[in-house]
């Protein structure tokens, strides 16, 4: 029930009511002032005709500054409900007082601010709901839209949802800074979406259900492609695959932003609708997911659909991981050793450790199996500790008991970009008494060329208290040869991928030789990995490799192996053959 002394102080309090009483109040003043002399001299017929006129002058006015009042009052009144309809969201309200009084002034400026109103709203929603950089949908406008398609019940259409990953920008953005990349990532934008249009041109389609390219994040695009638009005329998803093809093919001619041409490469993944989900959120989940399983292809134009089999994936590595978690809560890891061997004499020269984990129900698991997850994951760090521990404590052991053996250690790029990397080392080596001289500290060519500064603080502490480093798997990465030759390591590994190809005449065994040829210049030494047949061995003896390491001398051992496999090989007394294959044949009859 309505507040009825409220209602009656509001009434009282309009300003209507109160010029009304204001010049009642005034008029009756007026009308005492003129009618006193009558009151005190005048006849009692005069004193009542005169009160008489001025009641009804009195009543007349008053009613006719009611009327006025109530003319000023009201277009206040309306323009204090159009400021209510505003104060609560509403900016579609009419102002209707149009006139050129001092309140049609306020009335116009109330229009001016909801033009101006009505403009930074459009301006926030399409903040709001737009990448700023490429004027594409962002990733909340897109999940709407789609979530909207797949919401759409018994009228449900079919449908794939392509996610795009540009690879190669982190590298642009380091290389040449935001802007750059921000240009780059536009034009690419510009091209796909040219490329999008030609293809579903002349397709008939109802308004606002089209293709919607948009900006899901850092360098990744999302396309929903209704199943209508994958060819005209041919509804079929056996078309997407086309569709793919044409987006990786309109960067094939590369890109030009900024003054500079740049040959971007996409990756996709595609989910179909409603087949694979009926949920906004899995189907984007499971076309990221093969987005990810195309990134691992070989071929030049990175493109994967979703199957059942990746999900198994998503499961097998969430039961990694929490393998892996319980494994170094347990600290359930072994470090295996594998000989290198000198191509000297053929003895036995040093050793790398390699992990392995101990799991209690499959046992031995080998490193290709856990450590791209433990990567994923962020544990790399804890394992390769754990590594690092075991590695120098056996080191210092082998030493003290006169079996002093140079033991090398891979480390990942997160572990050595660690700030205090080096002084966990030299605090490792203290803790133990391990000769320093006996540790080499293997990272990969991409790591010693990324964040050059920081590596060679790195490397010039090891360095200074004994320590070697080694460049692993050189000449599979991207490395500047200028910033690499400002680096004082000591070793220099050549990958496998050359090593099994060296047999052959060819590119293999030219770039091993001009490798080879590199690291001497730096007075670097040589090692050779992954040697699996004689004359691997032999040719990469004859290009000048100091040391050899792989299955044809050994697989990587446990440590009680390891000094068996190193006792027998130290008591072999057969005489040295001469020639080439000399080397090769005695390690065939050692190992």
């Amino acid at each position: 029930m309505p507040d009825k002394r409220k209602s009656f102080t509001k009434a009282l309090s309009s300003t209507g009511v109160r010029i009304t009483m204001i010049h009642a109040v005034l008029a009756g003043l007026c009308t005492g002032l003129v009618l006193a002399p009558f009151l005190l001299s005048g006849t009692t017929a005069e004193t009542g005709l005169h009160l008489l006129l001025a009641a009804t002058g009195v009543a007349l006015t008053t009613l006719l500054m009611g009327w006025v009042s109530r003319r000023i009052s009201n277009p206040i009144r309306q323009l204090t409900e159009v400021a209510e309809k505003i104060a609560q969201g509403d900016l579609n309200v009419s102002v209707p007082i149009n006139c050129g009084c001092d309140i049609g002034a306020l009335a116009s400026s109330i229009r001016t601010m909801l033009t101006r109103l009505h403009a930074s709203n459009a301006e926030i929603v399409e903040l709001a709901n737009h990448d700023p950089i490429t004027g594409l949908p962002n990733r909340q406008h897109f999940d709407a839209l789609l979530t909207r398609r797949l919401d759409a019940g018994a009228d449900r259409e079919s449908g794939h949802v392509h996610f795009i990953e540009v690879l190669g920008m982190r590298q642009v953005n380091d290389r040449f800074g935001h802007d750059a990349a921000d240009k780059l990532l536009t034009e690419i934008v510009r091209h796909l979406s040219e490329t999008i249009s030609k293809l579903t041109a002349g397709t008939e389609h109802d308004t606002g259900a089209g293709p919607v390219l948009a900006r899901y994040g850092g360098e990744q695009l999302v396309l929903d492609l209704p199943g209508k638009f994958c060819r005209p005329g041919d509804p079929d998803h056996d078309a997407v695959p086309d569709f793919a093809a044409a987006l990786h093919a309109a960067l094939k001619n590369g890109v030009e932003a900024g003054g500079r041409r740049f040959k971007p490469q996409l990756s996709i993944g595609i989910a179909c609708y409603p087949e694979h989900a009926t949920s906004a959120g899995k189907i984007k989940q499971y076309a990221a997911l093969a987005c990810n399983t195309a990134l691992n292809s070989m071929k030049a134009e990175k493109t994967a659909f979703f199957h059942a089999g990746m999900m198994q994936i998503i499961k097998t590595r969430e039961t990694m991981e929490r393998d892996l978690r319980s494994a170094i809560e347990e600290r359930r890891f072994e470090v295996h050793y594998q000989p290198k061997v000198g191509t000297g004499d053929w003895s036995l020269t040093g050793v790398e450790a390699l992990v392995r984990m101990n799991h209690p129900e499959r046992g031995i698991v080998g490193p290709g199996e856990f450590i791209p997850i433990a990567e994923m994951t962020g544990l790399i760090c804890d394992i390769g500790h754990i590594v690092l521990q075991d590695a120098i404590a056996q080191c210092a052991s082998w030493a003290r008991s006169g079996q002093a053996t140079e033991v090398s250690v891979n480390v990942s790029p997160e572990q050595f970009n660690q700030p205090g990397f080096s002084d966990q080392v030299i605090e490792l080596l203290r803790q133990n008494e391990c000769p320093p001289e006996l540790l080499t500290i293997e990272i990969t060519e991409t790591l010693a060329t990324t964040n050059v500064a920081e590596v060679a603080a790195h490397i010039a502490a090891l360095r200074a208290t004994g320590v070697r480093t080694a460049i692993d798997d050189f000449g599979t990465g991207y490395s500047n040869l200028m910033q690499l030759t400002g680096l004082k390591f000591d070793i220099l590994k050549v990958d496998r991928s050359f090593i099994s190809q060296i047999q052959n005449e060819g590119t293999a065994r030219e770039v091993s030789r001009a490798i080879i040829q590199l690291g001497r210049n730096l007075g670097c030494r040589i090692v050779a990995e992954g040697a699996e047949t004689p004359g691997q061995v032999a040719i990469a003896t004859k290009l000048g490799c100091d040391e050899i390491q792989g299955f044809y001398f050994s697989r990587p051992l446990s440590r009680a192996d390891f000094e068996s496999w190193r006792d027998l090989r130290n008591s072999d007394t057969a005489p040295l053959a001469t020639g080439e294959r000399a080397g090769p044949e005695l390690a065939t009859t050692a190992a």
